[in-house]
């Protein structure tokens, strides 16, 4: 694994955290994206705290296509709560 991945126990953790729905658009996950809150390459972690899930739609619009293109590290997650309930 890269360092620059989070282990499948952080991805899990984070999904459950956010009530398997997407920390962005709050959809419900049917497949869910790690993503870091704080890139990797800017000096973010892998830990939980760094990690949210994002849907297929919310994880491209961020920019992985065209690198970091619309990334704004500041971003708002308004369906993400650390302690896992709704806004």
């Amino acid at each position: 694994m890269s360092p620059k991945e989070f282990t499948q126990e952080i991805k899990d953790k984070a999904k459950a955290r956010q009530k398997n729905a997407c920390a962005r658009c709050g959809e419900n996950l049917l497949e869910g994206y790690p993503h870091f809150k704080k890139p990797a390459e800017l000096g973010g972690d892998t830990s939980l705290n760094n990690c949210v899930i994002l849907c297929q739609k919310c994880h491209v619009d961020y920019g992985h296509i065209g690198k970091w293109s619309k990334f704004v590290i500041t971003q708002d997650y308004p369906h993400f709560s650390t302690d896992g309930l709704p806004h």
